[in-house]
C-alpha cells in the first residue's frame, strides 16, 4: 500500500519542485496526486515502497529543518496579499469560509445585542 509522504496543499511551487527533485535525486520513486477539480481530494506526493517512504520522510523532514531556519515571520501586507491570492485562486473556499466565520460571530454575538 503507498504512504503519503508529502502533503501538497498550499505548498509554493518552487518548494514542490525541489521536494520532488530531492526524491528522484535519492532514487526514490514516487507519483503524485492531484487535488482535483474540486479541490477535495488528496494533493501529495506518494511513496509505494515503505522503506522507500521511511527514508523518504527523513530526507524531507531534513529539509523542511534547513527551510525553517532561513525563513523570516511575514509581514501583515504580505498576508494579507497571500490571503486574496488565495482568494482568487480557490473563490468558493474563500467565499464559504467567509461566510462560516460571519455564521459564527453571528450566533456567538446575537445574544448579547438582545438583551440591550
Amino acid at each position: 500500500m503507498s504512504t503519503l509522504v508529502f502533503r501538497l496543499k498550499y505548498v509554493p511551487e518552487e518548494e514542490a519542485d525541489e521536494i520532488r527533485q530531492l526524491l528522484a535525486d535519492n532514487d526514490i520513486a514516487f507519483y503524485e496526486t492531484t487535488a482535483g477539480r474540486w479541490q477535495i481530494s488528496m494533493a501529495g506526493l506518494w511513496v509505494k515502497d515503505k522503506e522507500q517512504a521511511i527514508k523518504a520522510r527523513e530526507l524531507i523532514r531534513e529539509d523542511q529543518i534547513a527551510r525553517a531556519k532561513t525563513m523570516r515571520p511575514i509581514t501583515f501586507g504580505q498576508w494579507i496579499l497571500g490571503y486574496l491570492q488565495h482568494a482568487r485562486q480557490n473563490p468558493a473556499e474563500a467565499f464559504f469560509t467567509l461566510v462560516a466565520v460571519l455564521l459564527i460571530l453571528s450566533v456567538s454575538i446575537l445574544p448579547f445585542t438582545l438583551w440591550l
